[in-house]
C-alpha cells in the first residue's frame, strides 16, 4: 500500500529548492495521459480498484434506502406495539428491503438495545436473496454476520459496535442483476433497528451476481490504513514547495493541463494558523471555488480531535491530506489564500499537488464542497445540509453538531433526509443523527459513556459529554447518493423535529451543472 510519505517526501526535497531557488518543482513520471482502459468495467461498488470512478455521475443510476424509520406517529421508529416495521412477512420472514433490477447493496446498519447498544441476538438471521432464488446467497445469525471473522463478511469491511460508537455495519457489496430482498427471521419481537442501501446502475454490463467468493484484498487493505495513501500504482506526477503567507496574500502552487485528475494535496502548517487559510481552485472554464482550509479537510473545529479518514482528514502530526479524485478537462490552478486580518507577518505552508497523469472518466463531475454554518437560532425541525442543482452524486458529510437550546442528547434523535429530482417527500430518510455516522444509541456501545472512534469510512473521533456535542464524518463512496436534477439533503432536530442544531456541515459531492448554469464566482477571501 503506498504511504502518503511519498508524497511528502517531495515536499522535503521541494522545501530546500524553494528556500533557496525560490521556486516548486515536478517529480515522478507518472501514468501516460494515453494510458490504455482497464480491460473490465468497474462498477460503481468496486470504486477501491480505480478511485477515479468515485467522480462519475452516470446518467440513470438510482441509489435506494430503506430503514425502519416510523413515518407517522408510531414511537422509537417502528418499535410500538403491533406497529410492524416489516415490508411484508413471507414464509415468516420479515421483509426490510426489497429492489429490483440490477445493483449491489452496498452499506448494512443494524443496532439493538435499549438505552445502549446490546449485542444482536444469534437467534435472529439475516438472509439475502438476489435474482428471484428461493436459496438466499446469505443466511447468517446476525452476531456472525457482523464479526468481522465470517468470510467474506470481515474486518475491516465489517464492523461491530465496539468500534463504530454502537452500530454494527457492513460494506460488503452483495451485488445482484434481477433484484434483491432482505429479511429477518426470528425478529418478530425484536427491538432491532437497520439502514439497508443498494446502488442501482441503469447499465447492468458486467454485474455478477453475489458468491460470497468475491475478492476483496484490495477493498480490505485499503480500509486498514486510513490516512496513508490509498492511490496505488505511480509515481505520479507533484508539485511541490513552501508557500509563505502575508495578511490577505496568495499564492498559485500548481497551474496543471488537462485531461487529468488531481490525485493528492498534502499541506503541512501549524494547526493555530488553519483557520486562517484557503485553497482556491479553477477547474476549467467553471468560476473559481474558494473552500476554507478547515473545510476542504473535514474539519469543522480545531479543539479536539480531528477527521482521520481514508480520503480526507489530518494526521496524528498535523498534516492535512485530500486524497478525493479532481477532475478537469483542460486546465486547472490550485491557490493558497490567507485572511486579510491580523496576525503573524508570515504563515508557511509545505504543499504537494499531485496529479494523476491520465484522463478522468467521460462522465466525470467537478469536485464539490458545500459547508454551512447553524448558529440553532432557526426555527425548530432541523438544518439543511446540502442543496444543489444538476447531476452528480453526493459522497461525503463532516460535521460538528450540538443542540441549539443545551437540552442534552436528544439532538441526535433526529433522521437524515434526502430529496432528490424535485422529490415532493424524501425516498431516503435515516433513524437518527448518530445511525448516519454509522453509530447507535447516542454512539453508547457500553455502559453509559459515548465512545469516540475512528474508521476510514466513518467515525466520531471528538464526542464533548458536559455541553454535548458531536464531531463526525461519514464517507459515502459505494453507498453515494446519485440524483439526475438536485438533491436536498437535510438532518432533523430531536425525535419530532421540535428541536434545533448548531455548528457546521461539510458535504463532498461530485456535480455536473446544467447547461444553463450561471454560477457567480465565490468570494476572493477565505
Amino acid at each position: 500500500m503506498p504511504d502518503r510519505a511519498r508524497l511528502l517526501a517531495a515536499v522535503v526535497v521541494a522545501v530546500t529548492a524553494v528556500c533557496l531557488a525560490g521556486c516548486a518543482q515536478t517529480v515522478g513520471p507518472g501514468r501516460s495521459p494515453t494510458s490504455p482502459e482497464p480491460p473490465d468495467r468497474i462498477l460503481p461498488w468496486e470504486w477501491w480498484r480505480d478511485l477515479t470512478v468515485l467522480a462519475s455521475v452516470p446518467d440513470g443510476d438510482r441509489t435506494v434506502m430503506r430503514s425502519s424509520v416510523c413515518p407517522t406517529g408510531c414511537e422509537h421508529d417502528r418499535h410500538s406495539a403491533g406497529d410492524s416495521r416489516f415490508l411484508d412477512v413471507v414464509d415468516g420472514e420479515g421483509v426490510i428491503f426489497r429492489t429490483e433490477g440490477a445493483g449491489a447493496v452496498t452499506r448494512i446498519w443494524m443496532v439493538t438495545g435499549d438505552g445502549i447498544s446490546e449485542q444482536l441476538d444469534p437467534a435472529i438471521r439475516l438472509r439475502v436473496r438476489v435474482d428471484g432464488h428461493r436459496r438466499p446467497v446469505v443466511d447468517l445469525p446476525l452476531p456472525e454476520l457482523f464479526s468481522g471473522t465470517t468470510v467474506p463478511f470481515v474486518s475491516p469491511l465489517v464492523v461491530d459496535r465496539g468500534a463504530s460508537g454502537g452500530g454494527h455495519v457492513s460494506y460488503v457489496p452483495i451485488p445482484f442483476r434481477n433484484g434483491c430482498t432482505v429479511s429477518l427471521v426470528g425478529a418478530e419481537d425484536a427491538r432491532i433497528w437497520f439502514q439497508v442501501v443498494a446502488r442501482l446502475v441503469a447499465d447492468p454490463d458486467g454485474v455478477r451476481s453475489f458468491t460470497g467468493r468475491e475478492p476483496s484484498g484490495g477493498f480490505r487493505a485499503m480500509l486498514e490504513h486510513a490516512g496513508a495513501d490509498p492511490w496505488d500504482g505511480g509515481p505520479y506526477p507533484t508539485v511541490s514547495g513552501l508557500a509563505t503567507l502575508e495578511p490577505g496574500g496568495s499564492q498559485v502552487i500548481a497551474t496543471l493541463d488537462g485531461p487529468d485528475v488531481i490525485n493528492g494535496l498534502v499541506l503541512r502548517v501549524k494547526r493555530s494558523h488553519w483557520p486562517r487559510l484557503g485553497v482556491r481552485f479553477t477547474f476549467d472554464d467553471r468560476p473559481p471555488r474558494l473552500i476554507t482550509l478547515m473545510d476542504l479537510f473535514g474539519i469543522p473545529n480545531t479543539i479536539g480531535a480531528t477527521t482521520r479518514s481514508l480520503l480526507v482528514g489530518a494526521d496524528d502530526a498535523g498534516d492535512l491530506y485530500c486524497y478525493f479524485p479532481m477532475p478537469f478537462f483542460d486546465r486547472a490552478v490550485v491557490e493558497l489564500m490567507r485572511r486579510p486580518v491580523e496576525g503573524p507577518p508570515a504563515v508557511r505552508v509545505e504543499y504537494a499537488v499531485r496529479r494523476l497523469g491520465a484522463p478522468p472518466p467521460v462522465d466525470a463531475g467537478y469536485f464539490h464542497v458545500q459547508a454551512r454554518r447553524h448558529d440553532g437560532r432557526s426555527e425548530a425541525g432541523g438544518i439543511d445540509v446540502l442543496e444543489l442543482d444538476g447531476a452528480g452524486t453526493w459522497v461525503g458529510l463532516a460535521a460538528e453538531l450540538a443542540p441549539g437550546n443545551r437540552r442534552g442528547w436528544a439532538f441526535l434523535e433526529g433522521d437524515e433526509t434526502v430529496r432528490v429530482d424535485g422529490e415532493a417527500a424524501p425516498s431516503w430518510r435515516g433513524t437518527g443523527v448518530e445511525d448516519f455516522f454509522n453509530g447507535g444509541f447516542y454512539f453508547r456501545p457500553a455502559g453509559g459513556t459515548p465512545k469516540p472512534f475512528t474508521t476510514a469510512l466513518a467515525g466520531a473521533p471528538f464526542i464533548r459529554r458536559a455541553r454535548p456535542r458531536v464531531d463526525a464524518y461519514r464517507l459515502m463512496l459505494g453507498d453515494a447518493v446519485v440524483f439526475g436534477e438536485s438533491i436536498d439533503v437535510g438532518l432533523e432536530a430531536g425525535p419530532t423535529g421540535d428541536l434545533s442544531l448548531q455548528g457546521t456541515t461539510i458535504a463532498y459531492a461530485y456535480l455536473r451543472p446544467p447547461a444553463d448554469d450561471e454560477a457567480t464566482a465565490a468570494t476572493d477571501r477565505p
